[in-house]
């Protein structure tokens, strides 16, 4: 009997997983009959249960928002993070380790669910870096996430850059070979693999030969989010402000909007410091209206809304140049203004590293832009109109692939597994 093995690709926003016996290649229900689910974690401030995915994020936002919210959790393997002592949860300190390991375990059991029986085989997704010029930052991740998997109950752990499962995924498809590049936007890192496809290629147990290249760059979605929330939505709570103070005027610090903009860092601003360091801002304010809305954010702990938000907002600039929202969560009910020109204009220098570890994986690869003859679009990020512009110059003799955006990933390295195991 073959052995069953399975697939995860662990994501910053999203993560799926797949499993492979006898019968094939199927995703899993990770929440209720979702097949993805958020990356996301809420610890109640008054019990020991754990929400997960969709559920945490609505147990924090319209429930009880005295606990914990936790994003973004992948980006803090193999930073200096992950050897302090944790983050206060419950009242209590808890190693970053062990609340990755809570995630991983849950995803364990919805797969070992869908198996019947207890999966002991993994092929893990990894971002090509982790961390960007930091080869051993990037070494020490991948190693902390092989312990946790250990921890959460797995035997056998291999690993396989995201870029390359998700083109295993698409070869399935294919009716003649392909020279493809891919293109991987997820939310924490892009990622870009130059490979050869082949239907025939499918089950060849060594396919080193055909990954010509491979690069990576620690720009997501979360980055994106950061750049529209700083460009359109921070200067109404504040930033770019004066402060008086000692016969000065002083630029309002923009530390708390960074914060309030950054996924895994939000939580920061909900500190008893910085609440009074706000306040305290509040009464130096030249635009106290604005900063009023900062205090009352950090306060009532209303940063995970606020980002949930301007997420939203950047998703709909996909579909539309302008976007008003009224954030009808604060007291004075202000109305932003979102436009894709600004949000174009934000992401200008995210789009640019994007390009270029493009064409530093093409020239690795020893291949022109023109000889592509399939781009594999894959990942949320890529929705956005100017990564698709991109795509389609860099890319002029090329088609364009843009199916199981969300889900090819752990497809892909579901059909790893079974190579491997």
């Amino acid at each position: 009997m073959a052995k069953i093995s399975t697939g995860i690709d662990f994501g910053t926003t999203n993560s799926t997983a797949a499993i492979t016996d006898i019968d094939g290649v199927r995703l899993v229900p990770l929440e209720a009959t979702h097949t993805t689910i958020p990356t996301a974690l809420y610890f109640p401030g008054d019990s020991h249960k754990v929400y997960f995915g969709r559920d945490a994020v609505a147990q924090y936002i319209d429930g009880n928002s005295d606990g914990r919210l936790m994003r973004s959790i992948k980006r803090i393997l193999g930073s200096p993070l992950m050897n302090t002592t944790g983050t206060k949860v419950g009242g209590q300190l808890l190693a970053f380790e062990e609340i990755i390991k809570t995630f991983i375990r849950y995803l364990k059991e919805k797969i070992d669910s869908a198996a019947g029986m207890g999966i002991e085989n993994v092929v893990l997704g990894r971002p090509v870096h982790f961390r960007d010029n930091d080869p051993d930052g990037d070494h020490a991740a991948e190693s902390q996430l092989r312990h946790i998997a250990i921890a959460a109950g797995f035997k056998n752990i291999e690993f396989q850059f995201e870029p390359i499962a998700a083109a295993f995924a698409h070869e399935r498809l294919l009716s003649a070979e392909k020279l493809a590049c891919v293109l991987d936007i997820g939310g924490g890192t892009s990622d870009f693999t130059v490979i050869r496809l082949s239907p025939l290629l499918c089950n060849r147990m060594d396919r080193s030969a055909d990954v010509l290249a491979s690069t990576g760059v620690r720009v997501g979605g979360n980055d994106f989010d950061k750049n529209l929330s700083l460009k359109s939505f921070m200067p109404e709570f504040g930033m770019g402000t004066k402060l008086t103070g000692s016969g000065k005027i002083l630029p309002m610090p923009s530390a708390p909007y960074f914060t309030l903009s950054t996924w895994n860092e939000i939580n920061d601003l909900y500190e008893w410091k910085s609440i009074k360091q706000i306040e305290k801002w509040l009464f130096q304010s030249k635009s106290p209206e604005k900063l009023e809305r900062l205090f009352e954010i950090a306060r009532q702990r209303l940063g995970h809304k606020n980002l949930g938000i301007v997420e939203d907002t950047k998703i709909r600039l996909s579909d539309t140049a302008k976007v008003e929202i009224i954030m009808d969560f604060l007291s004075d009910n202000p109305v932003i203004t979102a436009t894709r020109k600004n949000f174009d204009a934000a992401i200008s220098d995210s789009i640019m590293r994007i390009k270029k570890s493009i064409d530093i994986c093409l020239r690795q690869a020893f291949v022109t832009s023109g000889e592509i003859d399939l781009v594999i679009l894959t990942g949320g990020s890529t929705e956005i109109p100017r990564i698709n512009e991109l795509a389609r110059a860099q890319f002029p003799n090329a088609e364009l692939s843009v199916s199981d955006k969300f889900s090819s990933v752990g497809m892909g390295l579901a059909y790893d597994s079974a190579r491997k195991f």
